[in-house]
């Protein structure tokens, strides 16, 4: 991502997002002492719940093994003044594996606090998240105390949404939602665009027809990107003798490649879900190929019974949610 604004200061080519003011970076060897000070103030590490460094070699040895860059476009990055070079601190995203979430972090040394720059990097990286990563939300958390990062928070536009424990600590979460995208329902035929591509590449198009899908009660599900089909599910009111009452049966979810791994499948369900419940539907089931078995169970799907083969397209497992 590059800066919009015009400016004379140079800026190296290893800058990942540039602001007015900032270029922000990797860390680099170079930095341990500007980590260590950071974090030997206690003023700074009041609401964080971190530890101070014990030394210049221990923040040396923190920037030598940080793994957070190997995944594409993330992790903390060095803040740094275009003006004078000078190290401000650190900002970035850092993607959380078990809650599948990308949050936005930050922390200034105390000398630089109340001029902005938070806020300047901040907006930057969430800009860098959407437009660049196309990730589909960010989250953040500030301790409840901490009133100068809510500021910063909401000045960008992230939302409340709930006070809880982290680190041992009451803190808000936060949230942000990318505009770019929007979820709509759409007719069957409108999903294949992404059901080929994703479910059946190499077959002939009308393979991506569903028995159902015509069906009146049938609910398909388009999300989009400034309004380009880029993700697909389908709600089908179809009994499974596993389960008793009203059911439905998810499939068809899809999400084209360069957009997956960015929370959109999970928007998906997540609105699939909400639907059912205004309808007070409440047991929701699927058969899921294996390899999307852990995406399911990380929203609180479970197994039903032993895995079983679709022809050509190998090894499933039933799967089910209560909704209420």
């Amino acid at each position: 991502m590059t800066d919009t604004l015009n400016t004379t200061t140079y800026v190296p080519e290893q800058s990942i997002i540039t602001t007015e003011r900032l270029y922000l970076r990797q860390f680099t060897a170079e930095d341990a002492a500007d980590l260590y000070e950071l974090n030997n103030d206690n003023e700074v590490l009041q609401y964080t719940g971190d530890e101070p460094f014990d030394s210049v070699a221990d923040a040396l040895h923190f920037v030598s093994n940080y793994t957070a860059y190997e995944k594409p476009g993330m992790g903390r990055w060095a803040v740094i003044r275009k003006e004078d070079d000078a190290f401000l601190g650190w900002c970035g995203l850092k993607y959380h594996p078990l809650e599948r979430v990308v949050d936005l972090g930050y922390r200034l040394k105390k000398k630089y606090w109340r001029y902005g720059y938070a806020t300047e990097a901040a907006k930057a990286c969430v800009q860098y998240a959407f437009q660049d990563l196309k990730l589909a939300s960010l989250v953040a958390h500030a301790h409840v105390d901490n009133s100068a990062s809510h500021k910063v928070l909401q000045k960008i536009g992230f939302k409340y949404i709930k006070t809880f424990l982290y680190d041992g600590k009451n803190a808000f979460q936060y949230s942000l939602f990318n505009k770019d995208y929007a979820i709509r329902q759409i007719s069957g035929k409108e999903t294949w665009s992404v059901r080929h591509p994703v479910l059946r590449q190499g077959r002939p198009l009308e393979d991506c027809h569903f028995e159902g899908d015509e069906d009146q009660d049938t609910i398909h599900l388009g999300l989009y990107h400034l309004d380009h089909p880029v993700g697909v599910v389908s709600l089908l009111k179809k009994d499974h003798n596993y389960f008793s009452g009203t059911q439905y049966q998810l499939r068809g979810m899809a999400v084209l490649p360069e957009f997956q791994n960015k929370g959109l499948g999970e928007l998906l369900v997540d609105e699939g879900e909400k639907l059912l419940n205004a309808k007070r539907v409440y047991t929701i089931w699927l058969n899921a190929r294996e390899v999307a078995v852990s995406f399911y169970t990380n929203l609180d799907y479970e197994i039903m019974g032993k895995p079983f083969e679709v022809e050509p397209i190998g090894t499933h497992y039933l799967m089910h949610k209560k909704l209420r």
